[in-house]
C-alpha cells in the first residue's frame, strides 16, 4: 500500500516547514526470481558459451526493484510544485543500482498545471520510455532471450541526466513531450606562452514523442537524436595527440495495440541510424547505448578496423527492429503473454562493408495476480541469429543461439 503522508513531522525532516496543502508519497516494489540462461555464439573454430542459474539474471525481471518519494504542493489556480526521488536496488544482494547512485532511477523537480502540463528538471526518463516502453505484452522487461532490451536495444528506453523536460496535458487521449539534455563546456590551457591546448564537450540528447490512448486503442511514437562533439587534451608526457569524437545517432519507434477483449494485439517497428553501441558519448551519460541481444555478436567484429571500434560503435551502423505480441486473459487473475521480435542490422563504414545481421526472439510468459499488489510470473524465451561477412574465408558466419527460463514474484508497497 502506498503511504500518503501530510507534510507533518515525518516529512519535515527533508522538506523544512510543513504546509497543510503539501503531500509526500512513499512507494516502492520488490521484484525477484530464479532463472536459467544459456547462450552460445560460434564462428568457425571460435566459440563463446555461457550458462547461468540463480537470482542474478532474473532479479528485477518484470520491473526493476525500487523505493522512492514523490510529492507535490498546491500553488493555487491548478498549479503544483512537484518532485520525485527514486532509488533502484538489487534485492539479491541489497546493493544500489544505476552506478551506485542514491536516486539513480529518477531525481527531478518542477511545476505542473492542469491546463498546460508539466515542466521538470533533473535525471528523468526519455520520452520514449513513457510512450513506447510500456507497449507490448512484455513491455521492455523480462530479459527476453537473456537480454533486457531484446531486438530493439535501448532505443525504446533511457534516462537523461541534467535534463529539461516538458509533457503536455491529456488532450482527449493524446499527449506529447520533448526533453533536452546536454553539456557544453570548453577549456583552454596555455603552457609557457607557447603550447595551447583546447578541450571541448558539446554533446546533447533530444527526445520527443507522443501517445494516444482511447478505449481499446493505444499508439505511441518517439524520436531521439544523440549528438557527440568532444575533443580531449593530448597527453604530452606520452606523446598522445588530442582526439576528437564526433557522431550523431537517430532512433525512432512506432508502437501500438488494440484490445479485442479476448486478446490484445501489439505491433511495433523502429530504426536506429548511428553508433548506438558506443558508450563513449562524453558527459551526456545517455544510458541508451545497448543494442540488446545483438551485443553478443560484437566480439566477433573485433579487429576489423584499425581503431578498434566494434560493429555497433561507428556512425555507419543501421538497425531495423519489429515485434508482434499477444496478451490473452486466462481467468480472472491470470494472463498469457506471447511475442516475436526480429531485427536486421548492417554497417556501411569502412571495415564493416558487407556485414549484415539477423535476429529472431520468441517468448512465452504467464502472470498470475495474487492480490492488488502482488503477482507471480514465469517466462520462457529463445533467440537465434546470424552475422554474415563479405569475406567468408577470413570471417566465417557467426551464429547465435540463446534461451532463458525463469519464474519470479513481485510485490508493491
Amino acid at each position: 500500500m502506498k503511504k500518503t503522508l501530510l507534510a507533518t513531522a515525518v516529512v519535515a525532516g527533508f522538506t523544512g516547514a510543513a504546509q497543510a496543502n503539501s503531500s509526500v508519497t512513499i512507494y516502492g516494489l520488490v521484484d525477484a526470481g530464479l532463472a536459467y540462461e544459456k547462450n552460445k555464439v560460434t564462428q568457425g573454430d571460435n566459440r563463446i558459451e555461457n550458462r547461468t542459474f540463480g537470482m542474478q539474471k532474473f532479479t528485477g525481471a518484470r520491473n526493476g526493484s525500487r523505493w522512492g518519494f514523490k510529492g507535490s504542493e498546491d500553488l493555487g489556480n491548478g498549479s503544483k510544485a512537484i518532485f520525485q526521488l527514486e532509488s533502484g536496488f538489487d534485492p539479491g544482494n541489497g546493493k544500489s543500482l544505476q552506478g551506485n547512485r542514491l536516486f539513480g532511477r529518477q531525481a527531478y523537480l518542477g511545476l505542473s498545471n492542469e491546463s498546460w502540463g508539466a515542466l521538470t528538471l533533473g535525471r528523468q526518463y526519455s520520452i520514449a520510455s513513457q510512450t513506447i516502453a510500456p507497449k507490448g505484452p512484455f513491455n521492455s522487461g523480462y530479459f527476453q532471450a537473456g537480454q533486457l532490451f531484446g531486438a530493439f536495444g535501448s532505443s525504446t528506453y533511457g534516462r537523461m541526466n541534467d535534463s529539461v523536460k516538458y509533457m503536455s496535458p491529456d488532450f482527449s487521449g493524446f499527449k506529447f513531450g520533448i526533453a533536452y539534455a546536454g553539456n557544453h563546456n570548453k577549456s583552454e590551457f596555455e603552457w609557457d606562452g607557447v603550447d595551447k591546448i583546447e578541450t571541448k564537450q558539446a554533446s546533447n540528447w533530444i527526445s520527443t514523442g507522443g501517445s494516444y490512448d482511447n478505449g481499446p486503442l493505444a499508439i505511441g511514437f518517439s524520436y531521439d537524436r544523440y549528438r557527440t562533439n568532444a575533443r580531449t587534451a593530448p597527453d604530452i608526457s606520452k606523446g598522445t595527440p588530442a582526439k576528437t569524437h564526433k557522431g550523431t545517432v537517430h532512433t525512432w519507434n512506432l508502437f501500438g495495440n488494440y484490445d479485442f477483449d479476448i486478446v490484445k494485439l501489439d505491433l511495433g517497428y523502429g530504426q536506429v541510424r548511428g553508433a548506438i553501441g558506443n558508450k563513449n558519448r562524453a558527459n551526456v551519460e545517455m544510458e541508451a547505448s545497448s543494442i540488446g541481444l545483438n551485443n553478443l555478436f560484437t566480439p566477433f567484429t573485433q579487429g576489423m578496423r584499425s581503431d578498434g571500434l566494434l560493429y555497433s560503435q561507428t556512425n555507419g551502423y543501421r538497425q531495423q527492429a519489429w515485434t508482434v505480441g499477444l496478451t490473452i486473459p486466462a481467468g480472472e487473475a491470470g494472463k498469457v503473454l506471447a511475442s516475436y521480435q526480429g531485427s536486421h542490422t548492417k554497417n556501411n563504414d569502412r571495415g564493416f562493408d558487407g556485414v549484415k545481421g539477423n535476429l529472431h526472439i520468441f517468448s512465452l510468459g504467464y502472470e498470475y495476480r495474487l492480490s492488488k499488489r502482488s503477482l507471480l510470473f514465469a517466462v520462457a524465451s529463445m533467440g537465434t541469429g546470424r552475422l554474415k561477412f563479405n569475406d567468408s574465408n577470413a570471417h566465417p558466419k557467426a551464429k547465435l543461439s540463446t534461451s532463458l527460463v525463469g519464474v519470479g514474484l513481485q510485490t508493491r508497497f
